[in-house]
């Protein structure tokens, strides 16, 4: 069967276009030249509206500390003072002195390590949350 042929009866050809009289107004356009509608469908018309506090779970953990080791430095600190108080207090002719000395010069290099590290941490998270700003901006 021919789609073409006049001989099919009551079947639309392929070719052939409905005649209806054209008396819509031509679409809107956008600046660009778009239809408005399509111009409305960029790629963030559809996109969901940004998160609200409601939205943002919180950290499983509970708030944040605020000072990030800020009781672990304070800890560090005293546990150093403590430290240098002894290490002042020790004759190091003596062998037992000698082996004090060392043992206090131990815990002060322990101690100071903790320190750096929590300094490390702390800066670590600045920079992290200078680059979430920077990403936002």
């Amino acid at each position: 069967m021919d789609p073409i042929s006049s001989t099919t009866a009551g079947v639309v050809s392929p070719k052939t276009t409905p005649s209806v009289p054209d008396t819509a107004a031509p679409a809107a356009r956008a600046p660009d030249g778009r239809a408005t509608a399509a111009a409305g469908a960029g790629p963030f018309a559809a996109a969901p509206a940004a998160a609200g506090a409601a939205d943002i779970p919180e950290p499983p953990a509970g708030p944040p500390d605020p000072a990030l080791g800020q009781d672990v430095l304070d800890r560090a600190f005293s546990q150093l003072e403590k430290l240098e108080k002894e290490l002042k207090s020790v004759d190091p002719t003596t062998p037992e002195g000698a082996k004090r000395m060392a043992e206090i010069t131990r815990l002060l290099n322990r101690v100071d390590e903790m320190i750096r590290m929590v300094n490390e941490m702390r800066r670590s998270r600045h920079e992290a949350n200078m680059a979430v700003i920077d990403n936002i901006a």
